[in-house]
Order: structure tokens, then sequence, then C-alpha cells
């Protein structure tokens, strides 16, 4: 996961940055470039837990890191040559984006069959760690505006294939039965109806699906202007809003994992997580001095920590082994497809009705979408316990 979560941290605030301080892309051109990181995962989450629940998610995994690594090269290439533009930076987001969606849904397949006999500890263990990953990986893409692109791009390179030597020193999975497989729209539409019919599930993906929306499109493709314009910061500022963000990330996470047993009521914290992250996107449109600016992030990522934790939590006790890795692609799917959606309506809202606006209209949709969960689901009562 470190090998993993590092590079992607590196990428995080170095693509932003390639995007809105180097090239001085508006915020519409930068909404769409992470609308291209992001897109792919509506097309290839649920291929990709699909391939997992059929195949070796060991050897899977291993391909997916291997191929990982080639991405950041061809772009020191044709930085090395000067030839850095918008276009190529679509194909950069294009080609990542896509590796990316596969490895998720593998990766989660394969988190029971290590996680030992305390699944819900295990859950917010990883999802702590990966976090840990991504904020090292932020804190070292700060130094973009001093060292430049290059020695960060193999540094990202460098660390994802290293990590296949983790990926094979995994334990094997079991071989799946020998069992006819039904078509692929046939399988993806079974997962989908698989958790439609959970009363726990459905809930708690269609509010993942608001956050990525209303949450991760604004925070990728608006927060990076925000920086820019309004605090007049560049690849450090960029850093320092991320490093927020994850630090209050990886503070509930731990702190979850201590917790991860005595909790039952894991929907109604999912709810309440939610429902502050539309109160400090709101308070965020306030524009307030930069250091509380980035407290707010702070707390903001605390939410993150309880939805992620949580919500992961209930999946994996839920969904069957037989449909795990499709749920957890949908889970993931509503982060990644639903942020390049939310990238583009808040780019969008951005450069018509202004940055202030671009926050406050996702605050208040996803309020709205709290609200109608809340109405026609258990939410807020049921218990899930392992």
């Amino acid at each position: 996961m470190g090998s993993w979560f590092v590079p992607l941290g590196i990428q995080q605030v170095l693509f932003a940055w390639l995007a809105a301080i180097v090239l001085h892309m508006d915020a519409f051109a930068v909404g769409i470039a992470q609308v291209a990181l992001m897109a792919p995962s509506i097309l290839f989450l649920p291929l990709g837990g699909l391939v997992a629940d059929r195949g070796d998610a060991r050897r899977l995994l291993l391909r997916y890191h291997l191929l990982y690594a080639v991405p950041p090269l061809v772009l020191i290439g044709v930085l090395s040559m000067g030839g850095l533009s918008y276009p190529l930076l679509i194909a950069y987001g294009l080609a990542a984006g896509s590796i990316g969606a596969f490895a998720v849904p593998t990766r989660d397949a394969l988190l029971p069959m290590v996680a030992g006999p305390n699944l819900p500890r295990a859950v917010a263990l990883a999802t702590a760690l990966q976090f840990i990953g991504q904020l090292l990986g932020i804190a070292a893409a700060s130094e973009a505006d001093r060292i430049g692109a290059v020695p960060l791009l193999i540094a990202q390179s460098a660390l994802v294939a290293a990590g296949a030597i983790a990926v094979w020193r995994l334990p094997k999975p079991s071989p799946h039965p020998p069992v006819v497989h039904p078509s692929f729209w046939r399988s993806i539409g079974d997962g989908i109806a698989e958790a439609a019919r959970s009363e726990q599930m459905w809930p708690v993906l269609l509010l993942n699906f608001g956050v990525g929306v209303f949450y991760v499109g604004p925070f990728m493709a608006v927060l990076p202007i925000v920086v820019r314009d309004v605090y007049h910061g560049g690849a450090a500022e960029i850093a320092y809003i991320n490093l927020a963000f994850w630090a209050g990330t990886i503070v509930a996470a731990f702190a979850f994992a201590g917790l991860a047993r005595r909790l039952s009521l894991r929907g109604r914290l999912v709810v309440s997580a939610v429902s502050v992250g539309a109160v400090i996107l709101g308070l965020m449109a306030l524009q307030p001095p930069f250091l509380a600016f980035n407290a707010l992030c702070f707390i903001w990522g605390l939410g993150a920590g309880i939805t992620l934790t949580q919500g992961r939590t209930i999946l994996q006790i839920v969904a069957p082994p037989t449909h795990r890795a499709r749920v957890m692609a949908l889970f993931q799917l509503g982060l990644g497809g639903g942020g390049p959606i939310g990238a583009f309506i808040a780019g969008s809202l951005a450069a018509v009705l202004g940055l202030k606006l671009a926050m406050v209209l996702p605050a208040i949709a996803m309020t709205v979408l709290i609200g109608a969960v809340l109405v026609f689901s258990r939410i807020w009562s049921m218990r899930t316990v392992e």
C-alpha cells in the first residue's frame, strides 16, 4: 500500500501543479484535467472488480504495479524535451487513471486474506496507512517549485515498481471453484443488484457517490484555483491544504482502528461525517485566512476518515465473498467516478459563477442528498457487526 499511495500523493499535487501553475490553466481547464485523471474509473472500476473476482488477485496486482510505473517515465521524457502541453497532460491522466481503476478493487479483494480475525480493525489500519502514504507523497511534491517535476516523477515510478516485490510476498489466494461465468454485463449487473438488495449497502454507496460528486470534485478542481487566485500560492500551498486534509483522515482512521469492534451504529457515523463536510465546504466559501482554511481542511479530513473507514467496513462485512471485489469497486466508483463529474461541474461553476458559488452549491446539493437517504433508508439506526 505504501509503494502505491506515496506515488499517488506525489501525483495528486504534481498533476494539479502542472495544470494550474506550470501551464496556468483556468478553473474550467483544471477541472477537465482532473476529469481525465478520474474518468477512467467510470469505465474500468466495475471491470477491475469483475476481473479480480474471477482471477488471481495477487498476480493481477503485480501486473498493475509494473504498468503504473510507466506513465511517469513517459512524462519525464516529455518534460526533458520541453514538450509539456495540456493534451499530453490529459493523456497522462487517462493512462494513470485507467491502471489505478483496475488496481483498487483488486487490492480490496486481497485485504480479507491478510486481515486476520478482526476485519474492521484491518480496514481502519489499511485506510490510515493508505493516507500516510499519500501524506508522505504530498509532502515530497510540495518541493516541486524548488526541484521541479522530474525528480518527483522518478521517485513515483521507482516506488510503485518496487512495490511489486511486496505484492509477490502476499499469500496466494485460494483458487476459484470452476463455474460457468455469465456475460460481462450480466456479471456487473449482478454485483449492482447484490448491493441494491442490501438495506445496509445501498445507502452507503449512494452517500459515497455524493461525496465523489459534491466533495471530491470541488476539492480537485476548485481548491487549487483558490490557492492560486485568492491566497497567491503555488505547489507548497497546494501541498499544505492536501497535508491538512489527509492528516485529519489519518487521525480519524487510527482512532477508529482502536475502536473498531466496539462500534455497531456505523451508518450513523457515516451520515454525521458527510454532514460535517457540507458545513466545512460552505465555510471555505467565505475565504478565511489561509491558516484557518487549512484548519477547515483538517476537520474535513477527519470526516473523510470516518466516512471511508466505516463505509468500507460496512461493505467488507456485509458483501458476500463471491461479490466482494465488485461491491468494493462500486464503493470506489463513487469517489473515482463521481469525482470527474463533480470536477467538471465545479470547474464550470467556478468559471461562470465564481469560486464562492462553486463551493456553496455542492454543499447545498449534498445536504439535500443526505436528507433523502435519511428519509428512505434505515442508515441512522442500522447496526453492522462482524
